[in-house]
């Protein structure tokens, strides 16, 4: 690895801890509404701290080393899991709003617990079987890591966001052809509301998903099949770019996009511009 990567690599691992951090600080200093669906918010928002200030300083320095390869599958199921614990989220509180009080109470310190407790645990199963005498159980445990990991949740997220727009739709339609009494239009506000942050989430789906297929590609091809030749030289470093962005991405996306974060972080830098400009006004 190169000085150039490396120096971008570190770059890029100090603006994903802060901000992911400046995220999560929203939620935790309750600059933002403490609900189940920011908290599970500040979960996914700390697996890309962890991916900023331990991976990649682990990429820049022991690129071969073993811990990598636990790592690098850990945020990636964990990743998978925090975006499956906010798309249940959403779907709830679309398609089952009356349900939502009570049933996400109900499961989250759960689901809390699982979805970073059962990615640890199952990353971790490759140290039982370390010597080589059990290259056919990693090719079984790899290959069944892709599916339960990455294309089953992936499956069924996309099945959930499908019915998620789909419902949107056909509430704001017959909500149109109702008397615009004021009830009717807060209530499509709402509906509104609902289905932006439906879209949010949707997004970092797709590009968490699109981040780690050069990873996943790569895994397939090499530890799966053994086909090197199909993989191209600058494919490992492209992936390592690839899987910083996403998580770089995220807090931005939060930040213009969720509509309480995006109040909160106009008001915090549009009052900063404001003060600036009086400071400067002769």
């Amino acid at each position: 690895m190169d000085l150039y990567i490396k120096v971008s690599l570190g770059v890029l691992s100090v603006l994903i801890v802060a901000a992911n951090l400046f995220v999560a600080s929203l939620v935790c200093l309750d600059r933002v509404p403490r609900t189940y669906t920011n908290w599970l918010t500040v979960s996914l928002a700390v697996s890309d701290i962890l991916t900023g200030g331990i991976l990649f300083p682990m990429l820049i320095m022991r690129p071969t080393h073993a811990v990598v390869d636990y790592l690098s599958s850990m945020i990636l199921l964990w990743g998978v899991a925090n975006i499956c614990a906010l798309t249940y989220d959403r779907y709830v509180a679309i398609i089952k709003p009356l349900h939502y009080t009570y049933r996400i109470p109900e499961i989250f310190k759960k689901t809390i617990i699982t979805v970073w407790l059962f990615p640890t645990v199952y990353s971790l199963l490759p140290l039982f079987w370390r010597d080589d005498r059990s290259k056919i159980i990693r090719l079984v445990y790899l290959v069944c890591l892709e599916l339960t990991g990455v294309i089953i949740p992936y499956f069924f997220i996309t099945i959930a966001y499908l019915r998620i727009f789909k419902d949107v739709k056909q509430s704001l339609a017959l909500r149109k052809n109702l008397d615009y009494a004021r009830k009717q239009v807060n209530e499509r506000r709402n509906i509104s509301s609902d289905a932006q942050v439906a879209k949010l989430f949707f997004i970092i789906s797709v590009v968490f998903l699109l981040s780690w297929m050069p990873i996943i590609y790569l895994t397939t091809a090499v530890d799966v099949f053994g086909r090197f030749d199909i993989v191209p030289n600058v494919l490992p470093t492209i992936s390592m770019y690839t899987i910083a962005i996403a998580s770089l991405v995220n807090p931005f996306v939060y930040a213009f996009l969720k509509p309480d974060f995006r109040v909160v972080t106009r008001n915090m830098f549009g009052k900063g511009n404001r003060v600036l400009a009086m400071s400067e006004t002769p």
